[in-house]
């Protein structure tokens, strides 16, 4: 059986951990994880089974069934359906890290970056097993939906709350075909597959799912002179030396790398504006258990996540923010109330797009923009709750994709 040849290569930096939280190297169970966190997504958004194997309702079930994650993916007892081989991804300066704290708050402790990977890799995808019912162009069919999916609108690999991820990735000798893949992602379903898998309103699925990306111009300043205005830039010495160090790096281009503007902590600093607790009757408002289950606390993961921005032409930046949902939140709140204060943060009222139109932002005042001092910024926007079921929001999402691929 013919192998699937991936090439990724980075908008954003690459993270994932080590031993000691440091980042020595990218490694395959980071990047097989956030594949199958993805997959996950799409085979719930589509109706399927997606168990959660850190549970006591991992696969098999009593009878030896699997759900249809484990049929591709492996569990207990059964073999993952393909094996990945690719190079080591290796971090030089893996203790390296670009500190940024905001002037508006001298008392935060700021964001601590690693440095992560930037650059190319070929992943070579080996069949070694067919699920029931697919046929080897099924189960690469529904990878190459998965991987175009997370590069065109998510992330890869942990830390996608903090900037990382970002990527390209293009496919030699295949090319997706979405009306394939979602038949394919119908024979999953349809297979001897474990039935009762306990429903938990905390897991990923693709019909809460919004996604958004920002473009942006700097005008005459440069990159660099706008990030030293929006944070706390270090008192002269050693910190500042090592900060200046790093921001070097960050706009370093090369053959195999475009410059990175390293503003998600920015970006994240404002968010919680909007999401917080307040005293006036403002309509996105919402309360503090309802903040930190949005966009994290300590020992918690952020449900939204931001990008750095990559610069695609010229002066044109571009960035991410997108995120999974959940129906109801702790304050009583629900998921359209959430997606109406994120599109007014973001100056667009689009609820629904077909066409994978570039909407102006405005700018006016309780707008991100606003604070940010941007002018002629565009958004597109998408989410979940627009369209009629999960195959037409993924229709919606990847028009185009087929010809790119």
């Amino acid at each position: 059986m013919a192998d699937l040849k991936v090439v990724v290569r980075t908008l954003t930096p690459i993270y994932t951990g080590g031993v000691d939280g440091t980042m020595d190297r990218i490694h395959e169970t980071g990047i097989l994880g956030s594949l199958r966190w993805w997959y996950e997504a799409i085979v719930r958004g589509l109706g399927g089974t997606a168990c959660d194997p850190t549970t006591d309702g991992r696969c098999p079930d009593n009878e030896g069934n699997y759900c249809d994650v484990c049929a591709v993916f492996g569990a207990t007892g059964l073999q993952r359906a393909f094996r990945v081989e690719g190079p080591n991804w290796w971090n030089e300066e893996p203790q390296a890290k670009l500190t940024v704290k905001m002037h508006r708050n001298r008392r935060h402790r700021g964001w601590h970056l690693g440095r992560g990977f930037m650059g190319q890799a070929d992943l070579k995808f080996t069949p070694l097993r067919l699920p029931e019912g697919l046929t080897q162009e099924d189960l690469w069919q529904s990878l190459l939906l998965t991987w175009t999916l997370l590069a065109e609108w998510g992330g890869l690999g942990p830390k996608t709350q903090q900037g990382y991820g970002v990527v390209q990735a293009e496919f030699e000798g295949a090319t997706l075909d979405v009306e394939r893949a979602l038949k394919a992602f119908d024979r999953l379903r349809n297979r001897t597959s474990r039935r009762q898998v306990r429903y938990n309103k905390h897991w990923p699925s693709l019909d809460g799912f919004f996604f958004a990306k920002v473009r942006f111009g700097l005008g005459e300043q440069e990159p660099q002179e706008w990030l030293l205005d929006q944070i706390q830039e270090p008192t002269p010495g050693r910190r500042k030396q090592e900060f200046e160090e790093e921001l070097r790096w960050y706009f370093e281009p090369s053959n195999d790398r475009s410059p990175v503007l390293p503003l998600a902590p920015v970006i994240r600093y404002y968010l919680r504006g909007p999401i917080k607790q307040t005293k006036n009757n403002d309509q996105c408002v919402f309360s503090h258990n309802a903040r930190h289950h949005l966009v994290g606390e300590q020992g918690r993961k952020s449900l939204i996540h931001v990008s750095h921005a990559y610069k695609i032409e010229n002066n044109l930046w571009e960035f991410r923010i997108w995120g999974w949902i959940p129906e109801s939140l702790p304050d009583g709140k629900d998921r359209s109330a959430v997606l109406q204060c994120l599109r007014q943060w973001l100056g667009t009222s689009q609820e629904r797009n077909q066409e994978r139109k570039w909407h102006q932002a405005q700018t006016d005042s309780g707008t991100l923009w606003h604070r940010l001092r941007m002018e002629n910024v565009q958004v597109c926007w998408f989410d979940g709750q627009s369209y009629d079921n999960a195959k037409e929001y993924l229709g919606a999402l990847l028009q185009d994709c087929e010809d790119k691929a």
